[in-house]
């Protein structure tokens, strides 16, 4: 996690990776279930996505969020908060959610919050809990529409209507968010993957009482010049309205009773992109993957491939590696962008890597790509488990689970945040390690203060590697993992 907090007396410890906030007429609905019909939710389900450039772990629910989304499995979406980039995020996060630490994940105004992630398969299993934990609950009977028209010069026209269902008044907020579907201005996850769905700014951001069985409904033009955005495209916008219950809930940013907040429950959220005709059709074949024929187990490679998308929709990919295994979608990514993964066998064999595509609008898949033949011969594989702390020091295991011997391995430990005066990295070499074992490593000694990300490295020049990453609190004379 990378706390959000302003400078106070303690910035030595800020400073030294705890972080801080940075002050700085053709229309088209989508489909507001997002695949609706496979559950019985009571709504669709919203989050707001807390993170920052410059936060490691966000990487992880960066991804987590994609894959949910891609999948289409949840009437849900999210928007990406970005505190270091854009002003009013930051001012969401900080003044209306009291937000302690990136990532945060805030599922429906505040019903459910996660802080924290510790890899992308992690992160996912527990955001699909909380979404359907969210989807369980009872939520106001309302209907919203969303309409919007692109006009050219970064300029739209945003139409939002709000039908009240219930038998009595109905009282909220709406707000209705500006959002890239990939960001263009260069604002990027720690992988240096652009953000999906980054927010820009707020069309409208106001309370709400509509009678019952009555509708309220509202126009105006949103200009993105005028608010910083010039250079955005028609094809790469998503707005999303979504309507806040005016009940005040207690909510806590630090669950369970830290950072308090108002929370104000969703009720409802639907989607737009602007300026398409017609029916949706779905993307072109995408060419047969471009890669290398032959490798070793324990070694990732690279694979890449491209498609265009006749509605020049965001195209979403994913890999198959042969037998069961599959890449989660990849993407966002514009009509014609190369898309590249990389992946790593562990058992020697003939594979054959394939790519299939969908637009962002969750439509037809295409077919599977033309196979890329691909021969793997036997390795070593290097795998970091059990990183563990201690007096003044971390240790951890690189086992050799492949069927050659691992030689000449380079290790390295090292730590990122806190207030670290002593043994910020520790490098090492391992002569060898036979195939089926496994070895110990130590750092060097630590003195510091402060929560930071532990990372293990371990490495055989031009052949296998992997890395793990753990939080740990470095005491005046322990490390606690």
């Amino acid at each position: 996690m990378q706390k959000i907090l302003s400078f106070t007396i303690v910035g030595l410890l800020i400073l030294g990776g705890l972080g801080a906030f940075a002050v700085s007429s053709n229309e088209e609905k989508l489909d507001s279930d997002n695949n609706n019909e496979k559950l019985d939710f009571s709504h669709t389900i919203f989050a707001e996505f807390g993170t920052s450039t410059g936060c490691p772990p966000c990487k992880y629910a960066h991804g987590a969020l994609k894959n949910i989304y891609a999948s289409g499995s949840y009437p849900f979406y999210f928007v990406t908060l970005i505190n270091d980039k854009n002003s009013k995020a930051y001012s969401r996060l900080k003044n209306d959610l009291n937000c302690a630490a990136t990532p945060t994940v805030y599922f429906d105004g505040g019903y459910k919050v996660r802080v924290g992630a510790g890899s992308v398969s992690s992160a996912q299993s527990i955001y699909e809990g909380l979404i359907n934990s969210c989807g369980n609950r009872a939520a106001s009977n309302i209907d919203i529409s969303l309409g919007v028209t692109w006009l050219g010069d970064a300029k739209m026209d945003i139409d939002v209507r709000v039908d009240n269902n219930e038998a009595t008044e109905y009282t909220g907020h709406i707000r209705v968010y500006v959002t890239e579907i990939s960001s263009s201005m260069g604002w990027r996850d720690k992988d240096g993957y652009p953000y999906a769905f980054p927010f820009l700014d707020f069309a409208f951001n106001k309370d709400i009482a509509i009678n019952a069985g009555s509708k309220w409904q509202e126009s105006r033009t949103w200009y993105g010049n005028s608010n910083g955005y010039g250079s955005i495209t028609e094809n790469n916008i998503m707005v999303f309205a979504v309507v806040f219950n005016s009940e005040r809930r207690q909510g806590y940013a630090d669950p369970p009773s830290r950072n308090p907040f108002n929370a104000y429950y969703v009720d409802e959220a639907t989607a737009a992109t602007p300026g398409s005709e017609g029916e949706n059709k779905p993307p072109e074949t995408p060419l047969q993957p471009d890669g290398p024929n032959d490798g070793k187990v324990g070694i990732k490679y690279t694979f890449s491939s491209s498609t265009t998308d006749p509605d020049d929709d965001q195209i979403f990919y994913q890999f198959h590696w042969g037998g069961s295994k599959y890449s989660d979608w990849l993407g966002p990514h514009p009509s014609g962008e190369t898309v590249t993964a990389k992946y790593m066998w562990k058992e020697p064999g003939d594979y054959e890597v394939r790519i299939k595509a969908k637009d962002n609008n969750l439509d037809e898949e295409t077919d599977w790509s033309d196979p890329i033949a691909v021969h793997i011969e036997d390795g070593p594989i290097l795998e970091i488990d059990e990183i563990k702390g201690g007096l003044f020091r971390i240790s951890a295991t690189i086992k050799n689970t492949g069927g050659l011997d691992a030689e000449d391995v380079e290790w390295e430990i090292s730590l990122d945040g806190g207030f670290v005066l002593l043994g910020r990295e520790t490098t090492g070499e391992i002569s060898s390690i036979p195939s089926g074992e496994e070895k110990t490593i130590t750092s060097g000694i630590i003195l510091g203060f402060g929560q930071s990300k532990i990372t293990v490295k371990a490495e055989i020049n031009k052949g296998p590697e992997d890395e793990q990453d753990k939080t740990a609190f470095v005491l005046p004379f322990f490390i606690k993992i």
